[in-house]
Formats: structure tokens, C-alpha cells, sequence
């Protein structure tokens, strides 16, 4: 996904500061006037020319009344805790927490040179105004309002025991104005609250400019429990194999407003869609004048800041006062594991605010370095190089295209709501990242919107008129014919340096060009990472008015990302598209989904199931959209695996259901029955008995498994043995020739001391011992020999039939399986997973059991160059049964 930009222009009219710091402890902090400038509180475009339409409305405003007002009037609050947006990024997208709500009042304020400071302390609200306040319209649940704003980790919610009221931490501003201008009011002589002569001519005026109450149709159409709108996704994943039209190249939501649609006619008629999603319009104040005071009662001390990080330096684990700090942030590791290196070794970015991460790109590229045409990778901020990541700095390693390397991206997501240690991040690991790719770090959620989209394209369509490209007309494109004008696919894109429009022997290759590639390419990924965030948060949104659920969203984390393959192809929107563009949001969290109605609280599975869908569907429409190519999502993976002819399993395991050891034979490849041509033969070694096969074919093999695992011993048992009908060699060969050694040992050597020396059987050494010492040496050949280093002596006793091995218990594979088949190693991964689930954290500090199931067809994907994995994986919590995760997966093999 790729906006083109002029980023050598950016550089002569932005002045970008982005904050990389080490995670230290909290320290002083050098105190700031009222009216300057702060990492987060940005107003001046002098310094920053993303912040010239916030400066040029509150201009136009003119005074505090009138920008208090419109920042009332037109901001949605959303309920995260602390800042994830800045001044900039919430202004433009009118959406913030009381934080960020807080930060563009005060940077609109201060830009006008009227001085603003935060102030928080713990306010009570009635219960009625907080569902309001949230938008749950008036029927909805208190316990779900308490429930979300715990989820997102605000402090103290705390519920009166007679359940009328709420308190909670909250932030709002206070504005210095003077005295005798009446609340606001711009009539009279000027006086300037800044100078200290004035002081006493000045007074803090509290506004908040978050809280505000709603207006609703109250109609409370509630669709949820209709059974004709519960999603049929079996029908939805076989829409492309049954030519269902209506659930083809559709995102889940849009169906759903379908079927909406149509049940509407007949159980509401004349009634919309907006109808049921009743979202609520603010209602305005238009007084003229400031607020005589807070609407709503402030229970503790109050608190004032002039910066974040002002607050922040205050936060320490033992204050009671101020739990947590509000500035949150990314860090990102480069892990890599060269050839010859005993251990990975690690690039990092420090800690980089989230606040200044809306206006410009995060990416990861490689370029190459003009002294030694070494490739290094460089995490650059907007262009500009912040960090080197991966470079000739690892001993002993030079860099090279193509070399393997992990991404650890992690955000701030929710603190502990009690105000303990226990915080939660949002991890996302990618392991495949190779050197030569570009890797595009997305940060989003409630900060999301389309105003960052709309910068993105203009960055890319600037860039692609600067950058011209041209291709080598000596080339052969992927059909075989060289490169022209009229046929260019599979050519190779050069950065035309002489700007003749024609290919000359000095262009760069696009790939090798860094600042081209990362304005083109990682201008591409940006467009795709922030349209994808801003449909996704809309869709959130959507569906939750729809179905009377709320989901609070945590945060969107994840990477976009584009091989360094990259094709010229005259008929597309940006002359290029790169290779293995990929949307990989591992790192969308949510703080669970419930039934706004209903008493008690009610988890929505349903709707939580569906959101995931959501997700997954938009990352290939996402694609389709900007490129007109199709693209693999795991939900359109599983749809083109059964237009393919596979079948969608769904192995469950729970206290009720165990439905895997059933299903291993659907799976392509599979059975639970020996592979035709092997024989089960066992020998017996005194008191063991290898389980062994044979075979008329010297190296035939088949690999083998454990249909179900116990979780006490944790066994995975996967192996990949070769079994060999040899005299000399092979498996059946050793088991034979150790069994009459055995034999020996026990009939002749008996109480005598050991002999020296060894026998060999199979080609493999063994020392002579006494007999009672030669099971061990058994034992440890069984390990090396028999069972590959993975197994061990720990599962001896599995694979002895004289201790209850049995063949019926196994699945086997045959080695050399169908292009389209699962590996052995993921069936046995599943397979554990179900067997042995992880535990379920439900609050910061507990976790509960839970079981597992998964959705995925019986073969791989396949597309033209490539074979890929998808699955669905959802945890459940077995004392709830509430759905705790869903996990959207897709692997690309190869071809």
C-alpha cells in the first residue's frame, strides 16, 4: 500500500522531533509555562505543519468561549485511558479520550496564546448520565458501563453501593481568562493573563470539553436475538464454491446490513438502518459563555499539570495518587540469528510516543550503505532515519539480501484498572521478516481515522510524480517477452536519475534506491495500514449500534509489509506493485464485547466472533481496493480452499466434545490406519519392545503421531521415522541386531565383569556392559536411534509396546504427501493446543482454564507460486464460557 509523498519537500517545511527514549524510571521533569509547546500539546506550523488547520480554526475562533464550544460540540469522546493521539491527530479525527479530548482544547487555547493546563482528579456521575455518555441510550446496562471502563483500565471506577452513582479518575482543562470578562466574554480592554502584572486580574475557569450528553430516537430496535440474522458462516466460506453472489467479495458487516435490510421491511416498515444503530447526536451548547462550573461533582483533590510528562514524573508504583502514567508507547526489536552466531542478537528503537505516530510512517527498510554496499536495515520515522537496526555491528556478521530476521513490535495497551503493577501490552511478534523487505509498523484503534488516510494518498501521489520509473526493454518480463510500453508485467522498475523517460545504464533498480523504495513501497503499505485502521474502527463502531453490543477497543497493532520483489506494470493506480504485500495485524485487542441491554452483563461470543471476521475479511479488501488485485486473508483463504474441493473441519475440545481424533482422515493425506506396504513388528528386547515396521522397499517412511496427548506429560510425539527392510542398515535391522545381542549379554555374561570393547548393530556402536547397565545404553541409543533427539528417553515408554504402545493409537502420514497437505508438525501443534490449552488470563492478575477449537479447511490454500496454512483459533474460558481470543492465522510455505 503505497502514497506517494515528496518527503525532500517535507523536510524543508516540517520539523519533526520524535521522542526515542530508554524505558527509565520516572524523573524530574523541567517545569513548562501554560502556553508552550509539548511532545503531545503541538499547535505552532512553524514547527510542525500538520498542526496548520487546528491553528488556523482556533484562529478563526477566535476566543476561549468559541473553542470550547466547538471542541464540545464536535469531539466523540471514547473511553481508552491516556493519550494515544496528541493534539494533532485528535483534532483532525474529532475523536479522543478525556486525555487527548484535553490536549487538543488546551494546544486550540494556547495557540491563541490564552494559557490551558490539565486537571484531573475523581469525579461522581450519575448512572444515567454515564450510559449517556457512552452511548449506550437509555435502556442500557450500568454493569456493562462499569465493566468497559474497568476493560480500558481507567482508575477507581467504583460503582455506590446503592447503585446510583459512578466515580472514576477523570482529566479535564482549566483555562486562565480575565476576571473581568465574565466567563469568556471578549468585551472590553484586552488584558493579557500571561504577564505577571495581571495576575490578579485572572481566574481558572474549569471546562471539559470530553463529557457531554446525547440525544437518541429511543426507537430500541434490537435485532440480536432475530434468528434469521445469525451469521451463517458455512455458508459464507463456501460462497465462492457454491457461486453464492451475495456473500462473494463481501465484508461480513455489509451482509449483515443486508439481511437487515431486508428483515426491516417486515418487522419495521419505513424504519433505516440508522434507525436501529441509533448512535446519538451531542447536544450543543451554544451559551456564549463559559461554564459557571463542572458539570458534574469532583470528589478529590484536584490536580494540575501543564504537560503529560509533567504528570507523568509525578507516577511512581506507590503513589495512590497518580497510578499510572498517561503517555503510552511503541517499541520495536529486530532480532537476528546469523550463521555462526551462538546467539540472536537485537536492534531496538527505544520507546517511541504513540502520540507522534499519526501523521507520519514507521517503516523498516533496507539500504543499502554507499562505502560497502553492505544492506543494513533502518527503522525510519517519516523518512527520516531514526535507528539502525540490523548492520555489520553484529560481530562476526555481514548482512546480506534475503537473510532471515524477527520483528518485535509492543504497545502500551491497558493499565491495571486497581491501580496495581499488573499493566497489559499489546505484543506482536513477525519471524519471517527477510532483509531486502519493507515492513511498515501500524499503531491505531480509537486514534484511527480518515484523516490519516487522506494524508497517506496525498504522501504516495506526490511521490509517484516524483519519482519516475522506467524499465530495461533488454529484460524479460514473467511472459517470456521483453519490456515495452504496452507490456511491461514482470519487469523490473528503475528510478529514471537522467528524468529522460528512458532507461538508461546508471538508473537503480527501485529495490536498491532507499529513499525511493521507502516513499514508494512504504508509502504504499501506509495508505493500506491506515485505511485499513480507519475502515476497521468505523466497522467497530457499526456493528455494535447495530447489535446493541459494545466493544471497547484497546488498541490496532500490527505490520504491513512488501518483499523486495517489485514489478513495473503500466495499468496500475502507482505504475508499481510490490511483491508479498502483506496486512498481518496480530496485535488488535479489545476489551471483550457485550450486550448493552441486558441484565445481567452479558459476553457476546457472537458478536465477538463476528468482529474477528470483520478483521480478517478487510485485509484482503483492503488489498483488492487499492490494487485491483485479489489478495489472502484466512477468511478468503478458507473460501478458495473449498472452492478447491476441501472440506472446513472444526476440531473442538472441551468437557463435552472431542471431535479431532474423528477428523484426522479428512484431512488431505492422513490416516489412522499404516501407510498400505508397512508391517507391524515389533521385537522383543527381555522386558521391551521397539514398536517397528517393515517395509520391502529400503526407505520407506512414513510420519507418526499420538492421536490425543496427556497433559500431565506433556508429550508431543511427532517424528518423521525411516523404516528400512535391510539386513545392514535401517531401523528394523538395528532393533533386530541389538535384540540377539541382548539375548547374548543375558545368557552368557551375566555377573561377569564388563568386557571390553563394543558391538555394532545397524552401524551403530554400543559398548559391552553388564546386562543390568545395558538397558540404560538401550535406552540411550532408543533416544538417538529409534526416536530423533525432539522425542528422548522421556517417552521410552510411549513407544514400547510392552508398556501399552498400540498402532491404533497413531496417525501416520506418508512422506512424500500432496502440495496441498497440512505438515505433520502442524496437525500435532493443533492437536496440542486442544489437548493441552493455555490458561486464559481474565483480569491483570488472574487467569482461569479454557479449552480450545479451530476452524480450517482440509488442505492448504493454493494460489499460483505459493501454498498457505490458514486456520481460525478461538480460547474459551472453561469456567464462562466466554470467548476470550480469536487468532486469524495464515502461514505462507512457498511454492
Amino acid at each position: 500500500m503505497s502514497l506517494r509523498q515528496s518527503l525532500s519537500m517535507l523536510r524543508s517545511s516540517v520539523a519533526l522531533a520524535l521522542v526515542l527514549m530508554a524505558a527509565l524510571p520516572a524523573q524530574a521533569v523541567t517545569p513548562i509555562p501554560e502556553i508552550a509547546e509539548t511532545n503531545e500539546i503541538v499547535f505552532n506550523p512553524a514547527n510542525n505543519s500538520y498542526a496548520q488547520p487546528l491553528n488556523t480554526l482556533a484562529t478563526q475562533l477566535g476566543n476561549a468561549v468559541s473553542i470550547y464550544e466547538y471542541v464540545h460540540n464536535n469531539f466523540e469522546f471514547s473511553a481508552y485511558h491516556g493519550s494515544r493521539s496528541g493534539s494533532i491527530n485528535t483534532f483532525n479525527g474529532q475523536r479522543g479520550s478525556d486525555v487527548d479530548i484535553a490536549t487538543a482544547l488546551i494546544a486550540m487555547l494556547r495557540s491563541q496564546n490564552i494559557p490551558a493546563r490539565y486537571a484531573v482528579g475523581t469525579i461522581q456521575l450519575p448512572v444515567a448520565q454515564l450510559i449517556n455518555w457512552l452511548g449506550m441510550t437509555s435502556s442500557g446496562n450500568i454493569n456493562v458501563a462499569v465493566q468497559i471502563l474497568q476493560d480500558q483500565g481507567i482508575q477507581g471506577v467504583t460503582l455506590a453501593a446503592d447503585g446510583s452513582t459512578v466515580s472514576f479518575e477523570h482529566v479535564w482543562v482549566e483555562v486562565l481568562v480575565p476576571f473581568a470578562q465574565y466567563r469568556g466574554l471578549t468585551t472590553g480592554t484586552s488584558i493579557d493573563c500571561t504577564a505577571a502584572a495581571n495576575a490578579a486580574l485572572c481566574n481558572w475557569i474549569p471546562l471539559d470539553g470530553s463529557f457531554k450528553q446525547m440525544t437518541f430516537k429511543g426507537l430500541n430496535i434490537d435485532p440480536y436475538n432475530v434468528p434469521a440474522l445469525n451469521f451463517d458462516y458455512n455458508a459464507y466460506y463456501g460462497a465462492i464454491a457454491n457461486g453464492t453472489v451475495n456473500l462473494q467479495n463481501k465484508n461480513p458487516l455489509t451482509i449483515l446490513e443486508e439481511q437487515l435490510a431486508v428483515w426491516l421491511r417486515t418487522a419495521y416498515p419505513g424504519k433505516t438502518l440508522d434507525d436501529v444503530a441509533d448512535k446519538g447526536q451531542i447536544i450543543p451548547i451554544n451559551d456564549g459563555l463559559l461554564p459557571a462550573s463542572l458539570p458534574y461533582n469532583v470528589t478529590s483533590p484536584i490536580r494540575h499539570y501543564n504537560s503529560i510528562a509533567l504528570h507523568d514524573a509525578v507516577v511512581t508504583a506507590v503513589n495512590p495518587t497518580e497510578p499510572k502514567v498517561w503517555a503510552k508507547y511503541l517499541t520495536i526489536t529486530a532480532t537476528i540469528l546469523p550463521t555462526g552466531v551462538s546467539t540472536g542478537l537485537q536492534g531496538n528503537s527505544g520507546s517511541i510516543l504513540l502520540a507522534q505516530l499519526n501523521t507520519q510512517r514507521l517503516t523498516l527498510t533496507t539500504e543499502l550503505q554507499p562505502a560497502s554496499a553492505i544492506p543494513f536495515v533502518n527503522l525510519r520515522w517519516g523518512g527520516r532515519v531514526i535507528v539502525t537496526l540490523i548492520s555489520t555491528a553484529i560481530p562476526g556478521y555481514t548482512p546480506a539480501y534475503g537473510d532471515k530476521y524477527s520483528i518485535n513490535v509492543s504497545m502500551d495497551g491497558t493499565p491495571d484498572p486497581t491501580g496495581g503493577s499488573n499493566d497489559k501490552t499489546i505484543p506482536a511478534t513477525y519471524s519471517n521478516a527477510v532483509v531486502g523487505g519493507t515492513y511498515l509498523v501500524a499503531t491505531g484503534g480509537e486514534s484511527s481515522n480518515w484523516h490519516q488516510v487522506h494524508n497517506a494518498a496525498d504522501q504516495l501521489l506526490y511521490n509517484d510524480s516524483l519519482y519516475k520509473l522506467v524499465f530495461n526493454p533488454a529484460q524479460l518480463g514473467s511472459n517470456g517477452l521483453a519490456c515495452s510500453a504496452t507490456n511491461s508485467l514482470g519487469c523490473t522498475p528503475y528510478v529514471d536519475a537522467n528524468s529522460t523517460g528512458v532507461y538508461a545504464s546508471n538508473d537503480v533498480e527501485l529495490w536498491k534506491n532507499a529513499t525511493a523504495l521507502n516513499d514508494l513501497t512504504g508509502g504504499l503499505l501506509y495508505v493500506a495500514a491506515t485505511q485499513y485502521f480507519a475502515n476497521l474502527r468505523e466497522m467497530f463502531d457499526r456493528a455494535d449500534h447495530l447489535m446493541k453490543t459494545k466493544t471497547p477497543i484497546v488498541g490496532f497493532l500490527g505490520v504491513v509489509s512488501s518483499t523486495y520483489d517489485a514489478e513495473y506494470i503500466n495499468n496500475t493506480a502507482f505504475s508499481i506493485l510490490p511483491g508479498g504485500l502483506l496486512i498481518d495485524m496480530k496485535g488488535i485487542r479489545i476489551g471483550g464485547s457485550y450486550r448493552t441491554n441486558d441484565t445481567p452483563v452479558n459476553f457476546s461470543n457472537r458478536q465477538f466472533e463476528f468482529i474477528g471476521h470483520m478483521v480478517s475479511s478487510l485485509e484482503h479488501e483492503t488489498w483488492q481496493e487499492l490494487t485491483g488485485y485479489d489478495a489472502i486473508s484466512t477468511v478468503r483463504g478458507i473460501q478458495m480452499a473449498v472452492a478447491n474441493g476441501a472440506s472446513v473441519l472444526n476440531p473442538v475440545k472441551n468437557s463435552t466434545q472431542d471431535t479431532l481424533p474423528g477428523l484426522y482422515n479428512s484431512f488431505l493425506g492422513f490416516s489412522t490406519t499404516v501407510p498400505a506396504g508397512f508391517t507391524y513388528t515389533p521385537f522383543t528386547i527381555n522386558n521391551t519392545a521397539p514398536a517397528t515396521w517393515t517395509h520391502a522397499t529400503n526407505g520407506a517412511n512414513f510420519d507418526v503421531f499420538l492421536k490425543t496427548v496427556n497433559a500431565t506429560t506433556d508429550q508431543t510425539h511427532l517424528t518423521d521415522w525411516t523404516y528400512s527392510y535391510s539386513s545392514t542398515n535401517g531401523l528394523y535391522a538395528w532393533s533386530s541386531c541389538t535384540a540377539n545381542k541382548i539375548y547374548e549379554m543375558n545368557t552368557f555374561y551375566t555377573w561377569r565383569a564388563p568386557l571390553s570393547g563394543y558391538f555394532t548393530c545397524a552401524g551403530t556402536n554400543i559398548t559391552y556392559f553388564l546386562y543390568a547397565d545395558a538397558i540404560n545404553t538401550i535406552y540411550n541409543e532408543w533416544a538417538n536411534t529409534i526416536i530423533p533427539n525432539d522425542i528422548g528417553q522421556t517417552y521410552f515408554n510411549f513407544f514400547d509396546t510392552q508398556q501399552g504402545f498400540s498402532p491404533s493409537a497413531v496417525v501416520y502420514r506418508n512422506n512424500a504427501p500432496n502440495l496441498n497437505a497440512y505438515s505433520s508438525l502442524t496437525l500435532a501443534t493443533i492437536r496440542t493446543d486442544l489437548y493441552i490449552p493455555p490458561s486464559l488470563v481474565v483480569t491483570p492478575t488472574t487467569s482461569t482454564p479454557a479449552w480450545v477449537s479451530y476452524t480450517l479447511p482440509s488442505t492448504l490454500v493454493a494460489v499460483p507460486n505459493n501454498h498457505f496454512e490458514v486456520d481460525i483459533r478461538r480460547i474459551y474460558s472453561s469456567t464462562t464460557g466466554n470467548l476470550g481470543s480469536v487468532s486469524f492465522e495464515i502461514h505462507n510455505l512457498g511454492q
